[in-house]
């Protein structure tokens, strides 16, 4: 009983001293849509970091016939995000070399086109 007291409290002492907070970076266009991305935690840790592109027609449908994935420049392969109901919603985690000072990519599918998005991993606002 004792050890699982002191592992309830150890665990609640790590989740009060982590990094948390989302940052949300500036909006772009591609087409007729218009992307954001949010990540958690905000700032940004070398390691895996969580990213959230959402896509959206004209301000009000969401962009839910696309194929998302995303990388760090300079990292040869692509993490396809999926796709979190059909509400314009993206969602993954990669591993992330320097947060500081690259950049997130974004490449959007729809039908035969493709499009692709850059934002400044430095680049962002908290907004927890």
């Amino acid at each position: 009983m004792r050890r699982m007291f002191y592992s309830v409290c150890m665990l609640l002492i790590l989740t009060s001293c982590s990094l948390s907070g989302t940052g949300m970076y500036p909006q772009q266009t591609w087409k007729d849509l218009t992307i954001h991305v949010e990540t958690r935690p905000a700032p940004l840790i070398k390691g895996t970091n969580e990213f959230l592109v959402y896509a959206t027609i004209n301000a009000r449908q969401p962009g839910s016939d696309l194929i998302v994935s995303i990388k760090e420049r300079g990292s040869k392969k692509w993490h396809q995000a999926i796709q979190d109901g059909h509400v314009g919603v993206y969602r993954r985690a990669i591993l992330i070399q320097n947060p500081k000072t690259n950049v997130l990519q974004v490449r959007i599918k729809r039908d035969k086109e493709v499009g692709l998005l850059e934002f400044a991993l430095n680049d962002y606002v908290t907004i927890d």
